[in-house]
């Protein structure tokens, strides 16, 4: 009897801590992100609670990819694009402290477009349409996600939206 007494109150015990998982007013959370946008692209999430619900922090996303024409008779190109975005970002979470943290996130920052050319005759000059087609500058992000709690200090993470149109990662609450 005080065995079954001794694992109901463990089961107890690991409920209240699961339950004390999730986004948290005050807390911070930070971590690298996995991404696929423009190829597959790497980034980092900050995050800090300032509300219940509420998040301020930033990301950085990182993404590249290169697309190569080959003709057959001898001639060819190559386009290699580029992306490097830096953002300010909030986010609304609609179930903080549970366990499974549904988020919607908008951010605003600065994106760097790179695209570069070559060919088979050592040619490097950019088209002025495709130079035009991808001009850095200001711009939006936005996600819907969900991170998921595995312990009270680590998250899983996963999301669709821009600068990645699927992300993942993990994140680490301080």
């Amino acid at each position: 009897m005080k065995r079954v007494a001794l694992t109901a109150l463990v089961l107890v015990a690991a409920v209240a801590v699961v339950s004390a998982q999730g986004f948290e007013k005050g807390k911070t959370y930070v971590g690298p992100t996995v991404g696929y946008g423009w190829g597959l692209g790497l980034g980092a999430n900050a995050e800090y609670g300032v509300t219940e619900k509420i998040g301020a922090g930033a990301d950085f996303a990182y993404s590249s990819f290169t697309e190569k024409y080959n003709s057959g008779w001898g001639w060819w190109y190559e386009w290699k694009y580029t992306l490097i975005g830096i953002l300010a970002a909030g986010a609304y979470h609609f179930s903080p402290g549970k366990q499974f943290d549904p988020y919607v996130k908008v951010g605003l920052g600065f994106f760097n477009w790179d695209a570069k050319y070559k060919d088979q005759y050592g040619s490097t000059s950019v088209s002025s349409l495709y130079s035009a087609a991808y001009t850095s500058g200001i711009g939006f992000a936005g996600q819907l996600g969900a991170r998921y709690f595995f312990s009270p200090t680590m998250a899983g993470r996963a999301a669709i939206g821009w600068p990645f149109y699927i992300s993942g990662g993990l994140d680490f609450k301080f």
